[in-house]
C-alpha cells in the first residue's frame, strides 16, 4: 500500500449449523451475533454485522486487542471457523497488493504457499 496507512484488521467468523435453520435461522443469527458481542465487549469497541451467513467482527479504534478478541471469537459456541482479514478494494491489483502487504511476514517465512 503506498503511502496509506493500513486498514484496520477485522475477523470473519463463519457460522456452523445455524446456516441450516429454516424460517427462525435470522433469530438465531441475531443471537450468535450477540453472544459475540458479548464476548468480545471485553477486548474493546467492535462492530459486529452479518452479511451472507457471514459474522464480521469489526473494530472500532486502535485501542482495541484484536489478539483477545480473536480468542474470544474462537471460543463462541456456533462458530464453525474464525478468519482474520483486512479489507481492500475489488480489483485484481488492490487484492495482490494488500495480500503481499498484510503477509510479508508469513511470506518471508514460507518455503511455498497455495492460492486459491
Amino acid at each position: 500500500m503506498t503511502n496509506q496507512t493500513a486498514p484496520q484488521e477485522l475477523f470473519l467468523l463463519k457460522m456452523g449449523e445455524v446456516v441450516l435453520k429454516g424460517l427462525n435461522r435470522s433469530s438465531f443469527e441475531d443471537k450468535l451475533a450477540s453472544n459475540v458481542r458479548r464476548r468480545v465487549r471485553a477486548y474493546g469497541n467492535f462492530q459486529v454485522y452479518n452479511r451472507q451467513s457471514t459474522l464480521y467482527v469489526e473494530p472500532q479504534d486502535a485501542a482495541c486487542d484484536l489478539v483477545g478478541a480473536y480468542a474470544a471469537c474462537r471460543q463462541v459456541f456456533g462458530i464453525a471457523a474464525v478468519a482474520k482479514a483486512v479489507p481492500c478494494p475489488k480489483t485484481v491489483d488492490a487484492i495482490f497488493e494488500t495480500a503481499a502487504s498484510y503477509l510479508k511476514d508469513e511470506f518471508s517465512a514460507a518455503a511455498t504457499f497455495k492460492v486459491e
